[in-house]
């Protein structure tokens, strides 16, 4: 084997989330040794820290000296964070891992595997679960302005609907079979490195939330192929990074879902615009009737400024 050639590049992102780094770390080396001990090349580990204050630095240089630490004196986002740990990457396979995201041991080599098994998957996402084993939804057709309408009405929890055409299906059935999809989740994208090269990787006018699922639409456009397999599965807990205010990914996603149509599909931002108004009022209604004043504020708040807001 070629000490100098690294098969996998596994890129982590880090902000704040001290404790789950570590712990996504202590499992990320687990799966590299594993990985390596199975002859099937070399792996690396990058961890791109985006100004950090509560001690992650220091606990990462100490426990893992070896892992290749890129602190930032400033927080990037999301998607440039990614993008500068591609670009210094050297793998021929890239792993988009968040730091609140814990693999398994046969992980990589699952992972690897899969790629080689089916040389038409170019970029690859597989089953989330929260702690505890619970199902998590992660993937999803690419946004229309039709699927865009069937998710603000409710339509696609119609099972047909979801299969065919789902931009966020939450259906568990939805996810029990490898199927060839349009995005998948940031928090786990296993990726041949060309996907990266040729694409340029994430936007970098998205700071976090629905950048993924515009670089899923490049990819597509590059004549690349995205596919979700829930043949494994890892833990993601999900918003390790971020706080408890339900409105911000809120504000954040329906930034990103609109900064999409007008990149991608500009004739139909003023429809894309008219769906969310009215689902955020039927969002609005439901949540106000039931009790839950956090989502009901927040999504009168984007009925009242965010869904007309000017767009970058």
């Amino acid at each position: 084997m070629d000490a100098s050639k690294v098969t996998i590049s596994v890129i982590i992102l880090s902000f704040n989330t001290k404790k789950y780094s570590e712990i996504c770390l202590d499992k990320v080396v687990l799966a590299k040794e594993h990985f390596e001990k199975n002859g099937l090349g070399n792996c690396e580990i990058i961890v791109i820290d985006n100004a950090s204050n509560d001690g992650s630095l220091e606990m990462i240089r100490k426990k893992f000296p070896f892992i290749k630490l890129f602190p930032n004196k400033s927080n990037l986002g999301f998607a440039r964070g990614n993008n500068l740990g591609m670009s210094l990457a050297k793998g021929e396979y890239l792993l988009l891992l968040n730091s609140d995201a814990f693999v398994e041991k046969d992980t990589l080599v699952k992972s690897l595997s899969y790629l080689k098994e089916n040389p038409g998957v170019d970029l690859l996402g597989c089953g989330l679960v929260y702690k505890g084993g619970k199902f998590q939804p992660s993937a999803g057709y690419l946004p229309s302005p039709l699927n865009v309408f069937f998710w603000m009405f409710f339509i696609d929890k119609i099972p047909m609907i979801a299969e065919m055409s789902a931009f966020h299906p939450n259906q568990k059935s939805f996810f029990r079979k490898d199927k060839k999809l349009g995005w998948v989740m940031g928090a786990f994208m296993f990726m041949k490195r060309e996907v990266f090269e040729k694409t340029k990787g994430f936007d970098e006018s998205y700071f976090m939330y629905t950048e993924e699922v515009e670089w899923c639409k490049r990819i597509s456009d590059a004549g690349f192929t995205t596919w979700f397999t829930p043949s494994f599965k890892i833990v993601h807990l999900k918003g390790g990074s971020s706080s408890s205010d339900v409105a911000k990914p809120i504000f954040l996603e329906t930034d990103g879902i609109l900064y999409y149509f007008k990149k991608h599909y500009p004739d139909y931002l003023l429809f894309v615009r008219v769906n969310l108004f009215f689902g955020y009022l039927l969002r609005f209604a439901v949540y106000a009737f039931s009790g839950k004043s956090n989502f009901s504020n927040a999504y009168l708040a984007m009925i009242r400024k965010g869904i007309w807001k000017k767009l970058p």
